[in-house]
């Protein structure tokens, strides 16, 4: 990559773009926690000092790169609903996690957000995420709200926020080791296996079925 300075916002956007594909590629066979700055620069091309230029932290690139897979996720979310005005909740709950089940490396990203990405990211970061984490999520309260219209949007956001936190606990309970997956082979610890999907959908079914009743 030939390295002059950018000078336009199109040539930054560039530059960015570039680090956040170089980051993509890691992330790929590699875990947040063993991705460093360095790696990034030497797989985007980049020196260090460049890098620097665009992004100051590893958290900075990883919240980047979630902002643009939760609006993918929102986006297919809304579209998968499109053209439906009712509808059970049992059919909601299957097409709510064949969405989620799309977008793999959401489920990643998200299970390292609060133990990772927010407790090391700089104040401004972290509120530029939020802000577009609420406008996203409040997108999807009007599609909830629209299909539930007994469900108040403080309701629809309360549910956004639980099944977000029902994915991130399932996610990092089956997401397993080698030796994990050995361990609960073993007769004895056989009820512990957990099926992602068949799980998180019985979790959206009687959370949504519990605020309509509430």
């Amino acid at each position: 990559m030939n390295w002059q300075r950018a000078r336009t916002d199109e040539q930054k956007e560039q530059r960015v773009d570039a680090i956040l594909e170089a980051t993509a590629r890691l992330y790929e066979s590699s875990s947040f926690e063993k991705i460093t700055l360095a790696a990034i620069a030497r797989e985007a091309n980049f020196t260090r000092s460049n890098l620097y230029k665009y992004f100051r932290s590893k958290e900075e690139i990883f919240f980047e790169f979630l902002k643009h897979d939760v609006r993918l996720w929102r986006r297919d979310l809304v579209k998968n609903y499109a053209d439906i005005f009712s509808c059970s909740v049992d059919t909601f709950a299957d097409g709510w996690v064949k969405v989620l089940i799309r977008h793999k490396r959401l489920l990643r990203l998200v299970s390292v957000l609060y133990a990772h990405l927010e407790k090391k990211a700089s104040r401004e970061s972290l509120v530029g995420f939020k802000q577009m984490a609420n406008q996203e999520f409040r997108q999807v309260s009007v599609v909830l709200c629209r299909l539930f219209p007994d469900l108040p949007e403080e309701q629809a956001l309360t549910f956004l926020q639980q099944q977000l936190a029902a994915s991130i606990g399932l996610y990092t309970m089956t997401d397993l080791s080698a030796t994990q997956r050995q361990v609960l082979e073993m007769p004895e610890f056989q009820h512990f296996q957990l099926d992602f999907a068949d799980s998180f959908r019985l979790a959206v079914t009687y959370l949504l079925k519990g605020l309509l009743a509430s």
